[in-house]
């Protein structure tokens, strides 16, 4: 019988060979641990078997097709970083050859900046000296325009209290002359100096 497996060996590949020895060495250890009523022969241990035999089978059968699988994505991801590495060298290369033909650039944006740094706080003073003269002659025509108001309101004022007087006058005129009241007077010079110190 031993001299049939050296026979079966000559024409399955070692590795077959390994997994048909070891299942035969599994098979007799386990129908000698059965019959010596060292592993119990029951559902649970039936289902476990089955398990574990389902498992080592899936396993070996498998393993290659993943391996295989692995190594192709591997190699897919390899290609990819590659080409991306080339692409990144190909622009950084184009980044310095635009760095070294424009290189000046900097230079001139520094002395850019300095002139309107300079440009700006030479408008700045004009432009506070500008406004303060804008608003000077505003304030002065303004200052202007309020005294001749005030000039015309103060002619307006005595011409209202010339008129008013004329009436006071004309009114005194008239009740000394038909009226010869004493209490009337003094009636008359209080109400009159009222109205004065009101205006």
């Amino acid at each position: 019988m031993l001299s049939d497996y050296f026979y079966l060996y000559q024409f399955i590949d070692e590795e077959a060979f390994k997994i048909m020895l070891n299942s035969i060495i599994i098979i007799i250890s386990l129908l000698i641990l059965i019959s010596q009523n060292i592993l119990l022969l029951n559902e649970e241990s039936l289902i476990l078997g089955c398990f574990i035999t389902f498992i080592w089978l899936l396993y070996n059968k498998t393993s290659k097709n993943i391996q295989i699988e692995l190594n192709s994505q591997s190699r897919m991801i390899e290609n990819s970083i590659q080409e991306s590495f080339n692409k990144i060298l190909i622009s950084l290369n184009s980044e310095l050859n635009v760095y070294k033909a424009f290189g000046f650039l900097p230079h001139d944006f520094v002395s850019l900046k300095i002139y309107f740094q300079t440009l700006n706080s030479i408008v700045s003073q004009k432009l506070i000296n500008f406004s303060i003269q804008y608003y000077q002659s505003i304030f002065r025509k303004k200052l202007v325009f309020t005294q001749k108001l005030e000039g015309q309101i103060s002619k307006l004022l005595a011409l209202l209290i010339i008129k008013k007087l004329e009436g006071i006058i004309t009114l005194k005129k008239f009740y000394l002359s038909y009226f010869e009241l004493l209490s009337l007077f003094c009636i008359y010079k209080i109400s009159m100096r009222e109205y004065l110190n009101s205006i």
